[in-house]
């Protein structure tokens, strides 16, 4: 059978002017053999695919996306319309001639996936809080994403804050506090899919999801269980009475931080509790090796997985409590997913109503394990005029970044909101995204 030669550089050049995420492809030579190329798109764009210029339609030219038909002219303009992953062949030829293709690997990213999100708490009687995004693409950040995808809906009401939000399996899920609800969207489209629109003493914290049916919520109280599919409010979890924050899930067991009683750790299966460990105010992060990292006192907390074993390592400043009335914040602690580096935000803390009150700080640590000394020294401090807001800190596996969000006043009364992002293995700082309002940006948040 006879077949088309095609030379090397031929081929380098179709991949690269097919490869390229141009909203036209720009024509190139006709094929030989079989070549496999691929590239990404976004929700909305097109593409003119076009691997043999200059030749009129004919029965002898096809084309398939996922193995159903599609055409039979010499180019396909192809239509993202739906996230996901695309199989694009075209064939041409005959059995006489021989038969030449070109399969297209392209993958669809959602419209908020190409990027990360930040939550903004929102203006105190104004304004909601919501989600901002930024784009990888574009690098501009777009406000307020959810009212923009949901015009007729709200995060509860003005009154109340978006303290909280965080990924689970294609979803959002964002936990509004005093008086608010938790919202659930698709996390690509942020069309809203469900929502529990009154959580228990009105006061949720944070949500953590365990499989495909079952999740937690932490409240004022304690810790309740979540159906996914409603989704809905089910039973509290026995042995925890006191307000209860941030949680985690690692292997077998549930890792939970809580004002009475410190880290508790539940079994994953039933929701009875393991262990405790007093010494816990912020958590939680999880490196590598799969160690559960949290903090307290002046102590940064390592937990194994599988033994529950727990070690101290000294750390040069007293970690903050984040347990004053209405004023809790998922904790300043957080690590990649690739090695074994811990960081952690030094921050302040005055008395509040019913506890301390946690603000401010300017200094990023990070810790390396068996190098105490990697403590001696801040791994990053904040210009000038620059102070923590939120979370402080929180790692971003997609760029190996730190995302540090910050406000132009200790007590975060200001409308001067700055993200300031790291390269996270040498601290310098990359770049820095400023914009005005009274946003209070307080988590980022990735896929």
């Amino acid at each position: 059978m006879k077949r088309h030669v095609l030379s090397w550089m031929s081929a380098l050049f179709l991949l690269t002017v097919v490869s390229c995420r141009k909203n036209e492809v720009p024509p190139s030579s006709p094929v030989s053999e079989t070549a496999t190329l691929r590239y990404n798109m976004a929700v909305g764009d097109s593409r003119l695919l076009q691997p043999a210029p200059g030749y009129p339609p004919g029965k002898n030219f096809n084309w398939t996306v996922n193995g159903e038909a599609a055409g039979h002219d010499a180019a396909y303009r192809f239509a993202a319309k739906e996230r996901g992953d695309y199989r694009i062949v075209f064939t041409s030829g005959d059995q006489r001639n021989g038969v030449d293709s070109v399969v297209y690997q392209v993958k669809v990213t959602g419209k908020y996936e190409n990027g990360f999100f930040m939550l903004h708490e929102g203006q105190y009687a104004t304004n909601n809080g919501d989600m901002a995004y930024y784009s990888y693409d574009s690098n501009k950040v777009t406000q307020g994403v959810y009212k923009l995808e949901n015009p007729l809906k709200n995060l509860g009401p003005t009154t109340a804050t978006l303290q909280f939000a965080t990924i689970f399996k294609g979803k959002m899920y964002m936990v509004v506090k005093v008086g608010g609800p938790m919202v659930v969207t698709d996390a690509y489209t942020m069309k809203e899919t469900g929502r529990i629109a009154t959580l228990p003493q009105d006061e949720g914290h944070a949500f953590l999801g365990i499989d495909s049916t079952r999740g937690l919520l932490s409240a004022a109280d304690g810790i309740y269980r979540v159906s996914l599919s409603a989704p809905a409010i089910g039973a509290k979890v026995a042995g925890i009475n006191s307000s209860a924050g941030d949680m985690l899930l690692s292997g077998n067991y549930i890792f939970t931080l809580t004002k009475d009683d410190g880290i508790v750790i539940l079994q994953a299966s039933n929701y009875s509790i393991v262990k405790k460990h007093a010494k816990g105010t912020i958590g939680f992060a999880r490196t590598n090796d799969g160690a559960v990292w949290a903090a307290g006192d002046s102590a940064l907390v390592r937990i194994d997985p599988v033994t529950l074993q727990i070690t101290e390592t000294k750390l040069p400043f007293k970690v903050t409590n984040a347990w004053a009335y209405l004023s809790w914040r998922s904790g300043s602690i957080t690590a990649g997913k690739a090695g074994n580096v811990v960081y952690i935000a030094a921050r302040k803390e005055a008395p509040g109503i019913g506890g301390m009150l946690e603000y401010g700080g300017t200094t990023v640590y990070r810790y390396i394990p068996g190098t105490p000394s990697s403590l001696s020294a801040p791994f990053i401090t904040l210009p000038a005029g620059h102070y923590f807001y939120g979370s402080a800190v929180r790692y971003n596996d997609a760029k190996q970044e730190l995302v540090v969000p910050t406000l132009g006043a200790e007590w975060g009364n200001s409308n001067n909101n700055r993200w300031l992002i790291y390269n996270a293995n040498t601290g310098a700082l990359k770049q820095t995204v400023q914009y005005t309002g009274y946003y209070f940006p307080a988590l980022p948040v990735f896929h």
